[in-house]
C-alpha cells in the first residue's frame, strides 16, 4: 500500500518536470511543450508534506519558504488551505508579483472500480468522433492516451484523457459538453480511464480545485479517496 506522502511525491512528479535536484522546471504537458512550473509547490497530507521550488527561485527565497514549511504544525489538515498561506504569499510577493494561486484536493482511486458499459477508447481509426466541439483535441490524441469517451449523437460528448503522465502514474482530465452534463457521463469516462491506466501497470490519479464543485462531485460518485491537497503559487 502506497502511503499518502508517497502518493504526493508521485503526484508532483506527474504534474511537473524536475531537474536532478528535484527543482521544478515546466508543467508536464504530454507533448513536452508545457509552460514554466509554479515558483512554489506545497503538497500536504495528514501524514506529512513535501515542497518543491522552481529552478530559478533565488536561494534566499527558498530558505525563507523552507523556514515557514518547517514551522507548520503536523499533521496538516488536508481539507483546508494551509494556515501559513499568508506567509507564503508575502515571501513570494517580495520576489515577484503573484500571478496565480492554486489549491485543491488530490485523490486516489479505490481498489475496485465498476467497469462502465457506455464508453469507447478513442484512437486514430475513430478520430472523427472528436470532430465538432472537441476538434482541438485531435492533434493531442496520441499524446493523451488513454483517452476514453461517451458517444452520443455520433460524436464524443464526454471525454477523460491523460493530461499529465510519468513512467509511474497518469493524471486525469475530464470534459463534458454543456448539453450532456448531469447524466453520469463524466463519472463513466473517468472510471473507464482509470481502468485503462491500470491495465498499463500505472497509477491513475485525480485532482481538482476547491472551487470546482462539479469535479469534486465526480470524485465523490466514484468513491475516490482524498489523500492530500496540492497548493502552488506562480
Amino acid at each position: 500500500m502506497i502511503s499518502d506522502t508517497e502518493l504526493m511525491e508521485i503526484h508532483v512528479e506527474v504534474l511537473f518536470t524536475q531537474d536532478e535536484n528535484r527543482c521544478l522546471q515546466r508543467i508536464n504537458e504530454p507533448d513536452g511543450d508545457g509552460k514554466p512550473a509554479p515558483r512554489f509547490f506545497f503538497g500536504y497530507t495528514n501524514e506529512g508534506s513535501i515542497c518543491r521550488f522552481r529552478h530559478d527561485l533565488p536561494d534566499n527565497v527558498v530558505a525563507q519558504l523552507k523556514e515557514v514549511v518547517a514551522a507548520e504544525p503536523m499533521p496538516v489538515n488536508s481539507e483546508k488551505i494551509p494556515s501559513v498561506h499568508g506567509q507564503f504569499k508575502k515571501i513570494l510577493q517580495r520576489h515577484a508579483p503573484i500571478e496565480r494561486v492554486w489549491f485543491g484536493p488530490a485523490y486516489r482511486f479505490p481498489e475496485h472500480i465498476v467497469p462502465p458499459t457506455n464508453v469507447v477508447l478513442l484512437s486514430p481509426p475513430n478520430i472523427d468522433l472528436l470532430k465538432g466541439n472537441f476538434t482541438e483535441m485531435v492533434s493531442e490524441l496520441n499524446s493523451s492516451q488513454p483517452c476514453l469517451a461517451v458517444i452520443e449523437d455520433s460524436q464524443a460528448v464526454s471525454i477523460c484523457r491523460s493530461v499529465r503522465l510519468s513512467s509511474h502514474a497518469y493524471e486525469a482530465g475530464v470534459d463534458t459538453l454543456v448539453g450532456y452534463r448531469r447524466r453520469g457521463y463524466a463519472t463513466a469516462v473517468v472510471a473507464a480511464w482509470a481502468l485503462a491506466v491500470r491495465a498499463l501497470n500505472c497509477l491513475p490519479l485525480y485532482s481538482t480545485s476547491w472551487d470546482n464543485v462539479a469535479s469534486q462531485g465526480v470524485a465523490r460518485r466514484l468513491g475516490l479517496v482524498q489523500y492530500g491537497v496540492d497548493y502552488h503559487v506562480t
